[in-house]
């Protein structure tokens, strides 16, 4: 009598989980299983984010190193890592729920200063890289300085301060 209604209950909160499970944004490829085991043990925003973006400088630090040591494929792979982190923390913070607007802004802000902060060695990464190289990881540059764009204008502005897709 009561195995009907426990059975659907049970998969209703299976597939519940496996929609939350999708929705979360994936940790990237190429890291290491301790820098996964930190990134996962943080539960909240802020110091996720934080683990996250502190996981991800000395990945861009490998990368200078390899590129001035002409190793192209090595530096663009620790480049790709770098960005992928950096990704991944702005779609983990933009799922956050509307009623966590001031986490949401002061993990908007962090990133925004990671990212300004590594602009340099961005730049000097991807002149000292080879040219297959640097195509490879150009559209997701772009994306990290696209990310920087969006989180100023949402902390600024609400959205609202630009406009163009630029």
């Amino acid at each position: 009598m009561w195995s009907k209604p426990i059975s659907i209950l049970l998969l209703s909160f299976v597939l519940g989980s496996a929609q939350q499970q999708t929705a979360d944004p994936s940790l990237p490829e190429g890291l290491s299983e301790s820098e996964r085991q930190m990134i996962l043990k943080e539960r909240s925003p802020k110091p996720h984010v934080e683990t996250v973006l502190k996981i991800s400088e000395p990945h861009l630090t490998n990368a200078l190193k390899l590129a001035q040591e002409n190793q192209s494929g090595g530096a663009a792979q620790e480049l790709d890592t770098f960005s992928s982190l950096i990704i991944y923390a702005d779609a983990y913070t933009r799922k956050l729920p509307k009623t966590q607007l001031k986490d949401r802004n002061h993990c908007l802000k962090r990133i925004e200063q990671a990212i300004f902060k590594q602009t340099r060695n961005l730049e000097a990464i991807m002149r000292e890289l080879s040219l297959e190289s640097r195509e490879t990881i150009d559209l997701k540059i772009s994306e990290v300085k696209k990310i920087r764009l969006r989180a100023i204008n949402d902390l600024l502005g609400g959205g609202q301060v630009m406009n163009s897709s630029n």
